[in-house]
């Protein structure tokens, strides 16, 4: 027979196990209480006193043996019950649980037919709104408005009105993250900022395959090609580079370096909560830097490779460089001991998506691992890979929630999220709003102080859904990239409405309305896509709320309406060919027939508007 403190055992590391974050405001789970089909109320008795008692507690303590020896909770230790409600038993452990057994255990205890239903033992909090990090930057005079509550009306000021935003302060107060749950940055690489805690990074990679040893020069800018240090080395192009090496930077733009890389990954990982600087969106997962992209872009092939090696599978760090197939590779990067549930890539090129891809991304999707990306920002059709299939490619909108100037747009893309919105277009200079601040890099060309800065661009888009899914995988660790995909899809807020402005199309490509045949079901909504995480975690359906339509009306949008469209119609385009020639290791040509294969589908400001000694 299961003792009594057996069974509080198990119930308590289910407890811990709901309790999906760590990091998050609400305190850990202290037990559970569950309850069995047809329990009898708690009576006032003492054993021995009554027989018909003493029978009906001794069938009770059965039915408990049953369900703990059903679920395998028997064989823990340190379990007790406690009698609590009418006729519910808190289960207790003394050691605390990951969010993974949390998850399991209250899986297991509700998947027994004696148990009428489970519930975690919560420590309730005061009432009060949504948590609001210490962060100074967070609330300040240039505020994190992207992370903020939805709220505003057509009657206020631009800086005051947050109808596109998706929430995210507001979801906190269901999780801020876990850190069991690994993202993956395909991008420039990592910088160190005095507001990206070494404690949130976990070894990554450096997959840029281009280095000549010879002339010293190449893409990877690194002084070799593949290896363990994802470091980003600064992707600057100069006249000298394009001078020198003609064949590889004489048509790549010059440029000062990006830190694009240190950008994705702060807005998904800034230490938040810590008094300094910004937020991130999630408080407690860990990222996995994997370096794709060099000077002029990243290839096809290095960004293949990166997902796989992600998402923890076999890649090749050194070729035997032998028109022998049998040769294959000369050397294998060590296999990615924390594979990737998400996979974050705001990169892109104007071209269908190709087989290369196509096959990557399938691989992933058997394995759970859902790829989010930019939908690029030529205010045309989606980019690759966010039009490929079994991915969540991502249009921009600006804070009123209508597409932002510079966005694609199109049937492929499954959702929208804002991304700030620049000055381009006629509109512009009434409707911008500064972009998304975040972490950034004082140094043109290497790295140098971290500073923070604001950005816009599809590029910041995606890692605002990227951080929503983390969060829901701390809630519900069982999600699968089909779930996670369907689970943000129905809990988007439907795309704002407005009798002045024309929906987006070909002869409307700059601002303009979404719909859901152009950027996806609709605005990412962090607090309800928890909800959906919530229940999914407990075996139960989500049904979307009634949402209220949302006009928009403002002072200057009639403006701006009259200034004629905000871009007008291209010119004839034709359309990029499924497939390109590859040069240069799989890198495809672009319009320009040059050898980039995908550029950062963001902008960057470089307006530090805090800037800390020794950073």
């Amino acid at each position: 027979m299961t003792r009594p403190f057996e069974i509080l055992a198990l119930a308590a590391a289910l407890a811990s196990t709901l309790l999906v974050n760590r990091a998050q405001a609400a305190p850990p789970v202290q037990g559970f209480i569950v309850q069995l089909q047809g329990a009898a109320q708690h009576l006032r008795t003492v054993p021995g006193m009554n027989g018909a008692q003493d029978a009906n507690a001794l069938a009770t303590s059965q039915r408990w043996s049953r369900v703990l020896e059903g679920t395998a909770l028997a064989r823990e230790t340190g379990v007790s019950l406690h009698p609590v409600g009418r006729a519910a038993q808190r289960l207790q452990w003394a050691r605390p649980l990951s969010a993974a057994e949390q998850a399991r255990w209250q899986a297991a205890l509700a998947a027994q037919p004696e148990v009428a239903w489970v519930v975690p033992d919560t420590r309730e909090q005061l009432l009060q709104s949504q948590p609001a990090p210490d962060d100074p930057l967070f609330a300040g005079a240039s505020p994190q408005w992207w992370l903020q509550p939805v709220s505003g009306s057509n009657g206020l000021p631009l800086a005051a009105r947050l109808r596109g935003v998706a929430g995210v302060q507001t979801g906190w107060a269901r999780s801020t993250g876990a850190p069991e749950v690994v993202i993956a940055v395909l991008d420039t690489g990592i910088t160190a900022h005095p507001d990206l805690p070494a404690s949130r990074l976990l070894p990554g990679y450096d997959l840029v395959s281009d280095w000549d040893s010879g002339s010293g020069r190449g893409y990877a800018n690194d002084g070799d090609g593949r290896d363990a240090d994802p470091t980003d080395p600064g992707d600057w192009v100069s006249a000298a580079d394009q001078q020198a090496d003609a064949s590889r930077f004489g048509e790549c733009s010059s440029r000062a370096s990006s830190w694009h890389g240190t950008t994705v990954t702060g807005m998904l990982a800034a230490g938040s909560n810590n008094a300094l600087g910004v937020a991130g969106l999630d408080w407690a997962a860990k990222v996995v830097p994997v370096r794709v992209s060099g000077k002029c872009g990243a290839t096809v092939s290095d960004i293949v490779d990166g997902m796989r090696w992600a998402a923890g599978l076999s890649v090749c760090r050194r070729w035997a460089n032998s028109q022998d197939a049998t040769a294959g590779c000369a050397e294998w990067a060590p296999i990615n001991p924390n594979p990737a549930r998400l996979i974050n890539i705001s990169f892109g090129a104007a071209a269908e998506c190709n087989a290369a891809y196509q096959s990557a991304i399938d691989e992933l999707w058997t394995r759970g691992v859902l790829v989010v990306a930019a939908g690029g920002n030529d205010h045309a059709a989606p980019s690759r890979p966010a039009n490929c299939s079994h991915v969540l490619g991502v249009a921009a909108l600006n804070r009123d929630g209508f597409k932002a100037n510079y966005s694609n747009f199109g049937a492929a893309l499954r959702l929208a999220a804002v991304g700030g919105d620049d000055s381009g277009g006629r509109w512009g200079a009434l409707l911008s709003d500064g972009g998304l601040l975040t972490l950034g890099n004082e140094g043109l060309e290497q790295a140098g102080a971290g500073l923070y800065n604001r950005h816009t661009g599809t590029s910041f888009a995606a890692p605002m859904v990227t951080g929503v899914a983390a969060q829901m995988l701390a809630l519900s660790p069982g999600l699968g990239a089909d779930t996670l995909l369907q689970g943000l899809t129905a809990s988007a807020r439907p795309h704002v409405r407005s009798s002045l402005m024309a929906a987006c199309s070909s002869q409307n490509p700059g601002r303009c309305l979404c719909t859901t045949t152009t950027c996806g079901a609709g605005l990412l909504d962090a607090d309800e896509a928890l909800r959906y995480a919530q229940l999914h975690a407990l075996g139960q359906g989500y049904q979307a709320p009634n949402w209220p339509v949302v006009e928009i009306d403002t002072p200057e949008l009639q403006q701006a309406v009259a200034l004629g469209p905000d871009r007008e119609a291209p010119a004839a385009v034709v359309p990029p060919s499924e497939e390109v020639p590859a040069r240069g290791g799989g890198a495809l040509s672009g319009s320009a027939g040059w050898l980039l294969g995908l550029i950062a589908l963001g902008a960057w400001v470089r307006r530090p508007l805090r800037r800390r000694s020794g950073a």
